[in-house]
This record gives structure tokens, C-alpha cells and sequence, in this order.
């Protein structure tokens, strides 16, 4: 449980700022898919949207020239249409600048886009014009995605022009009667405006839907990591205090076993045990030492570089002091990469937590063999701990790392969890399932390149 305390008021502090962060501004490259209706999100889709209007105002205008033999005024409705794609070229190089998205430049694009339709819109027939409720949608788009305030301000800018544009406007020229004459042409008009209307709703609305559903989940989980986090502090806080009180206990001990062996008579069927015992203090002295002197340490001062199986094979061999009723076998599949890692001791300490679970689970069933497996050749470093104890039920896989449980009388439950807190620091997980032959197989996943410091010696050890 080393540095658990620090760990958990880390995780803590992230999961609040990302929580926090996910709701206020987000920044997001110009071509990822748009999942949340933050002010940069809802640039982004205005981006979009602004791109598909131009180039379907250039269809409609050249289907009305050339089809219909329409005598526009084609030099302002270009040089609008113009105006309006070097806005949307701005609009672009703003979405890969660094700085945040506010309301307000979100406002300033849906008065320009506003703003251009009603240019278009006066010189081809003002409001007799069946594309009119176009209007609709930057008023659609604001009451989703901006404070109230705005969505006001571009409702009455939206009524301002369509009352403009019913008193002041271009005619539209008449059409051949080889087209069926202005009426016809009209409603074929309002058609195409509604189908495009309810294609750009559908869409916009469906974005909508999926940022929502998005940020539930993102929120859901925040809290729920929130939650959990605030548990392993108040552990942490506990583990600490008591660390500290046990040394003095520990230090007696160690005290009166090395009388015991400095005494000649001493029998030699107990000087074994004593040894053992010894050995067991002294591990429980340093681990002890190693949490106090790591308490509030950074990531980078709490290991030291080492070769992956080195790692692994010095934890093995500590943990064989601490349990040695166990027979364990370790398997390295190949091809094994052994890269230089970091040896963070939060890791090892959560292997050897996993490790003691599955003895006690083991021994609690009369067995004594534990099996290793150690894989990383899909560069994530996957070890399965397989014991031979009675298994667990599907309910408690499915809390495994979140909810503390204990398959054991006198457990307390905290270890799976602080485990999976302490491999989440570096993208890890932890899972458990029960195994076909019997007992449990318990799976940590962990992405290498967290780990690695150098892909020196990448060969050593096999």
C-alpha cells in the first residue's frame, strides 16, 4: 500500500479536473468526429454545416441559371457566397489554434451565417423565396448550444430580417412555362428546403443526442472514479498512520528473535523458524520504511530503471520469502521483449497484492500451486496469475477492482481495489474470471510504452 495516499489525492484531483474540464471547453482537432456541444464543438459543426450550405447554394444558384433560365443577380450572390467560404476559411484556421472556444465567437458565426443568408435571400425573391426557413436552423442550433441570452439575440436577429426581407427584396425573374410556370417552381422549391431542412435537423439533432449520452457517461464515470478515489485516501490515510505504529512493534520483535539466536543452547529445530521469522520482519520493516519515505513522492522518483524480467524475477523472489508454503511456476511467453523499464514500486506492490489473494485463495481450498504467465508481445504486458482456489461468483468478476469484497473470513476486501487504483495510474486494469479447470484466473493489462524508458536492450534475458 505504499504511496497509496498520495496516489489516491492524485486521482482524486483528476478526476474532478477532467469531469470539470469535459463540461466547460474541449479542445478537439478540425476533423474528429464532433461528440460534445461545447463551444469548440459547436464550431466545429458550424464548420461543417457552412461547408455543405456553400456548396449547395452553388447547385441551387447554377439548377436556377441553367435549368430554369433564371435572370439572377449572380455578381452580389457570389460575391456573398465568397465572403461567406473566406469566413469559413477563418472559421477552420481558428479550430486549430490552442486557446479555448467561447460562447460569444460561436454567437458572432451564427450572425454571420445569418447574416449572408439574408444577402442571398434579398436578391433572389426576399421572402417569397421557398428556402426562407432556412432561418430556422441557426436558431435551432444557438438554443442548443449557447446560454439563453444569445439564443434571444439571434431569434429576434432571425424575425428582424425576415420582416425586412418581406417589405425589401429583388423579385424573382419568372420562369419559362416549359417548367411548369413561378408556382410550380415554388413548390418544387419548398420541397428541396424541406428535404434539406430535415436532413440538417436529423444530423444536427443526432450529434446532439450522442454528445449527451457522451458526457452522461464521461460524468457517470468521473463520479464514480471520484467516489471510489475518496475511499483509497481515507485508506491511505489509515494505512499511513498505522505503518507508522506498527515500526515500533516490528523493531521489538526483531530485537528479541536476535537474542533468541544469540543464544548457544538455542535448539536447532527452532533456529530455522527463527530465521524465517527474522527474514519475514525484516520485509515487513522495509516496506514499511518504503512507504514513509515515499509518502508524496512524484512518479519519476518512486523507481529506477531495470529490465523487465528483472523486475519480475526479483519481485518473484521477494514474494517466495513472504510465501514460501507456495509452489509457483512462471512462464515467459515468447517472444518476450525486455525492455529498460521504470520500476515503479506501486506496480509491484499491486502484482504482489494480486499474488497474495490468489494464495490465500489457494491455500483456503487445501492446494498449494500457483501459475504465472507473463506476455507483452502485442506491446501491452499482460500477466495471469491462475490459482486453484474455489473461484468466484460472476457478480464478484464484475465488481473485481471497484467494490471491496473478500472471498476470505478475516479479508477486508481493499487489496483488489487498491491494486487496480494504483495500475490505473499508467492506463492498467485488472480483471478476474473463473477457469474452466477450477480456481481463478486474475489478468492485469498493462500498456508498455507507460513503462518503458529506453527500447535498449529489448533482446536482454531471452
Amino acid at each position: 500500500m505504499r504511496d497509496i495516499l498520495s496516489q489516491g489525492a492524485n486521482q482524486y484531483r483528476i478526476s474532478v479536473y477532467y469531469a470539470y474540464h469535459f463540461c466547460s471547453t474541449e479542445k478537439v482537432t478540425r476533423f474528429k468526429a464532433i461528440t460534445s456541444m461545447s463551444p469548440t464543438g459547436s464550431l466545429k459543426a458550424l464548420f461543417w454545416l457552412r461547408t455543405f450550405t456553400i456548396l449547395g447554394q452553388i447547385t441551387v444558384i447554377s439548377l436556377a441559371v441553367w435549368k430554369l433560365s433564371m435572370d439572377l443577380r449572380l455578381t452580389p450572390m457570389l460575391l456573398t457566397i465568397a465572403g461567406l467560404s473566406i469566413w469559413n476559411l477563418a472559421a477552420y484556421w481558428r479550430l486549430g489554434q490552442p486557446w479555448a472556444v467561447t460562447h460569444m465567437e460561436v454567437f458572432l458565426n451564427l450572425a454571420i451565417d445569418a447574416t449572408a443568408l439574408t444577402f442571398l435571400l434579398y436578391w433572389s425573391g426576399g421572402a417569397t423565396n421557398p428556402f426562407v426557413s432556412l432561418y430556422l436552423i441557426p436558431i435551432a442550433i444557438a438554443a442548443a448550444a449557447l446560454p439563453a441570452r444569445y439564443v434571444w439575440v439571434i431569434s429576434l436577429m432571425c424575425i428582424g430580417y425576415y420582416s425586412f426581407l418581406m417589405l425589401y427584396y429583388t423579385p424573382l425573374p419568372p420562369i419559362h412555362e416549359d417548367f411548369g410556370g413561378d408556382f410550380n417552381a415554388h413548390i418544387f422549391g419548398m420541397w428541396v428546403n424541406f428535404m434539406l431542412s430535415a436532413a440538417l435537423m436529423a444530423i444536427f439533432v443526432a450529434g446532439i443526442s450522442s454528445a449527451v449520452r457522451q458526457r452522461d457517461r464521461s460524468l457517470a464515470k468521473a463520479r464514480e472514479e471520484a467516489l471510489g478515489n475518496e475511499k483509497i485516501v481515507a485508506m491511505g490515510t489509515l494505512a499511513a498512520g498505522v505503518a507508522h505504529e506498527i515500526s515500533t512493534p516490528l523493531s521489538t520483535m526483531t530485537m528479541v528473535v536476535d537474542e533468541l539466536l544469540d543464544q548457544p543452547e538455542q535448539s536447532e529445530s527452532i533456529r530455522p523458524d527463527l530465521i524465517l521469522i527474522k527474514k519475514q520482519i525484516d520485509i515487513c520493516k522495509e516496506r514499511i520504511k518504503d512507504l514513509l519515505d515515499s509518502a508524496g513522492h512524484s512518479r519519476s522518483e518512486g523507481g529506477r530503471a531495470m529490465p523487465l524480467r528483472d523486475f519480475f524475477d526479483k519481485l518473484f523472489d521477494q514474494w517466495q520469502v513472504v510465501r514460501p508454503e507456495i509452489e509457483f511456476e512462471v512462464t515467459y511467453l515468447e517472444p518476450f521483449r525486455n525492455p529498460a523499464i521504470l520500476a515503479e514500486q506501486t506496480i509491484a506492490q499491486s502484482i504482489t497484492n494480486l499474488l497474495n489473494n490468489a494464495a490465500d485463495a489457494t491455500v483456503e481450498n487445501g492446494r498449494k500451486h500457483i501459475g504465472i504467465t507473463l506476455s507483452n508481445a502485442s506491446r501491452e504486458l499482460v500477466v495471469r496469475i491462475d490459482d486453484e482456489g474455489r473461484g468466484i461468483t460472476p457478480e464478484q468478476a464484475g465488481q473485481a477492482g471497484r467494490v471491496p469484497f473478500s472471498t476470505k473470513e478475516s479479508g477486508f476486501g481493499i487489496g483488489l481495489v487498491l491494486s487496480n487504483a494504483s495500475l490505473g495510474r499508467f492506463g492498467g486494469q485488472v480483471l478476474l474470471k473463473n477457469r474452466s479447470e477450477g480456481g481463478t484466473r486474475t489478468e492485469v493489462k498493462l500498456p508498455l510504452h507507460e513503462l518503458i524508458i529506453t527500447e535498449g536492450n529489448t533482446d536482454a534475458g531471452q
